[in-house]
């Protein structure tokens, strides 16, 4: 069974940490002597450790950039340009 030490940087994976979590699409950003810094990107960014001999529950799938940039895709907010903007000016007391 794989474990997130055999994980590879600059590579993504969908991962299951065990069996009551999500799929999750993470990769990997720092090794230390004994954890794994990692990147889960969906529906938002959040980081977290996990041991490097700690077994990864299930390994869905792995995939290059690219394709984790389509996956990212799907859940950018929406851009400046497509946001209502509202002033609102409080009242002055005189």
């Amino acid at each position: 069974m794989p474990t997130f030490g055999d994980l590879k940087p600059d590579t993504y994976y969908l991962i299951q940490v065990d069996d009551e979590s999500d799929i999750e699409l993470v990769s990997v950003l720092l090794f230390t002597k004994e954890t794994v810094l990692l990147r889960s990107y969906l529906p938002q960014a959040e980081d977290f450790f996990q041991y490097k001999d700690e077994i990864i529950f299930k390994m869905v799938e792995e995939f290059d950039q690219e394709t984790a940039e389509q996956f990212q895709r799907l859940y950018q907010e929406e851009t400046p340009e497509e946001q209502e903007y509202f002033e609102f000016e409080e009242d002055e007391e005189e």
